[in-house]
């Protein structure tokens, strides 16, 4: 047992890697696009650690200084940065592990942002926790992206390396058909101002004060007999509202449902062709979600994004299993891949004392886990910290 081990919460031992990468041409678009080619270097062993207070750090790294952050690190590869895709899996492994592979394996670059993107809202989520300075925009994105985003299972070669937790809720929204009001006893009489009444259909609702919520059956017809394609999922929201069956749906579900109903109503439509960790909403949405008015919303936002920590971790962290080390005489985690330990790593968050913060150094803004009492440390490493203080020393010279 090593000095770097002993106040750690677990370890995790694999292999680093051999990476290159093929140019191929997208069959369906004709487009040329990369793919990686990795395999394990089994000359090079890869340890890492959970250190409390410091996050996930490969252990004995030989220059004292240098960046040592593999959470941060693996989330501040950009999109179509191949170079910064390589490097980061040479140093630290592949996220899956690899060693039934002898031979070079090909790994689809989209695929490694998708799993990073998955991850990444995960993390913004964690962050608006128990803070009174919650960042509504990047909740908003976040929370949306893991609600609503396309979940697909990746492979390699004919094995699931990795698969997404269950969209089952996205596809009983889809699937939702128009309610036939003359077979319902839930139709109220709703006065109008001329001394008549509007026919409208009673819905229970997890965010009105009232519990209730009247959907005028005129309002609700017309928008049915629209076939505007930009109204679809609105459509589709609307009808999984009013039908909403809470034999098939908890109680999360059908608030999630009644907050994309209101959401929908009386901020913007949401598009499912623009899903992404950085929603194309004007900025005027984020500044209308924040009113005092709709202050519904953001807690009914907050116990949403409750419960996709809840089931992300349980799904990701299922495969984890606890193990006992008898060379160390401490407990730790049989971990499968590279990716369960970092999944493994939030397990062990207290968003009460720990948030992740951005770095300041403008080349880096790599996420690093840091108290959140801590209103001085600005920077992940020393090298970053070295890196702005020369640049200022340049500027004033």
């Amino acid at each position: 047992m090593t000095k770097d081990t002993f106040m750690s919460a677990f370890t995790f031992e694999s292999f680093k890697c051999e990476v290159s990468f093929n140019e191929i041409v997208d069959s369906y678009t004709g487009e040329k696009t990369r793919e990686l080619v990795l395999r394990n270097n089994n000359n090079e062993n890869f340890r890492a650690a959970y250190l409390y207070g410091e996050g996930l750090k490969e252990i004995s790294r030989s220059k004292s200084g240098e960046k040592n952050n593999i959470l941060g690190e693996f989330l501040g590869i950009k999109k179509n940065d191949l170079n910064s895709m390589m490097s980061f899996f040479k140093k630290y492994g592949f996220l899956f592990c690899l060693k039934d592979y002898e031979h070079f394996i090909t790994f689809h670059i989209n695929d490694v942002v998708y799993i990073k993107d998955n991850l990444e809202a995960l993390i913004n989520i964690f962050n608006a926790q128990d803070t009174n300075n919650i960042n509504y925009k990047t909740l908003l994105d976040s929370v949306l992206f893991l609600l609503l985003n396309e979940k697909r299972d990746i492979k390699i070669e004919d094995n699931i390396c990795y698969s997404p937790s269950n969209n089952d809720l996205l596809h009983y929204i889809i699937n939702a058909n128009k309610i036939r009001f003359d077979t319902n006893n839930n139709i109220v009489q709703i006065p109008r101002g001329d001394g008549g009444t509007i026919p409208a259909y009673r819905v229970t609702d997890h965010i009105l004060n009232e519990g209730i919520n009247d959907v005028i059956i005129d309002e609700y017809k017309d928008l049915m007999d629209n076939n505007d394609d930009s109204l679809y999922f609105l459509r589709q929201i609307v009808k999984s509202y009013v039908t909403k069956n809470t034999s098939i749906l908890n109680i999360d579900e059908c608030l999630i449902i009644d907050f994309l109903y209101h959401f929908s109503r009386r901020i913007s439509i949401i598009s499912l062709d623009n899903i992404s960790l950085d929603m194309p909403f004007q900025e005027e949405v984020y500044e209308v979600l924040i009113e005092e008015k709709n202050s519904d919303l953001k807690q009914a936002l907050l116990k949403i994004s409750k419960y996709l920590i809840e089931k992300e971790l349980n799904h990701f962290l299922s495969e984890i299993k606890p193990k006992y080390d008898a060379n160390t005489m401490r407990p730790n985690w049989n971990l499968p891949s590279l990716l369960s330990a970092m999944y493994l790593s939030l397990f062990y968050l207290d968003s009460n004392q720990a948030m992740h913060r951005i770095c300041q150094n403008i080349n880096c803004n790599q996420l690093f886990l840091v108290s959140k009492t801590n209103q001085v440390k600005k920077y992940c490493c020393v090298y970053c910290t070295n890196a702005v203080s020369q640049r200022r020393y340049r500027q004033k010279k």
